[in-house]
């Protein structure tokens, strides 16, 4: 019997892709549902949705922050975002900009004075947008 994950992985597919799941299950497997797939038909629908371009995406988790400093790092940067100051709220945008300001590859090993350095900037920068921290 297939998964959730598959009927959402097939859903996805066709909704990226523009295609009309219904039509497609009706000329390839002369179905009504997706749920009368059966667990062949699962796979053989999603590697022909895959031959078509689909690329199912990874679940990306954000990395945890003990720290205190971290996490008002992470939360003005997150501010600015929401404001639209900073394009991409995600944590591979967030460790370019700690690349660029302290040298540090990862926020994770920044020194306090460089964690310091960068709350003070993402304050000031908040400031200069006219958002309130």
């Amino acid at each position: 019997m297939p998964t959730h994950a598959e009927y959402a992985k097939i859903n996805i597919a066709c909704k990226e892709l523009g295609i009309d799941k219904y039509a497609l299950l009706a000329d390839r497997y002369k179905l009504e549902s997706s749920k009368q797939l059966s667990r062949r038909q699962v796979f053989d629908l999603l590697e022909h949705l895959r031959s078509l371009g689909f690329r199912a995406r990874r679940k990306t988790t954000s990395p945890r922050y003990d720290d205190a400093q971290m996490r008002k790092v992470v939360a003005l940067w997150i501010t600015l975002h929401k404001a639209g100051a900073v394009r991409s709220g995600a944590d591979q945008a967030l460790q370019k900009y700690v690349k660029r300001m302290t040298g540090a590859d990862n926020l994770k090993w920044c020194r306090p004075n460089e964690l310091n350095t960068l709350i003070e900037g993402l304050k000031r920068w908040c400031q200069r947008e006219g958002i309130e921290d």
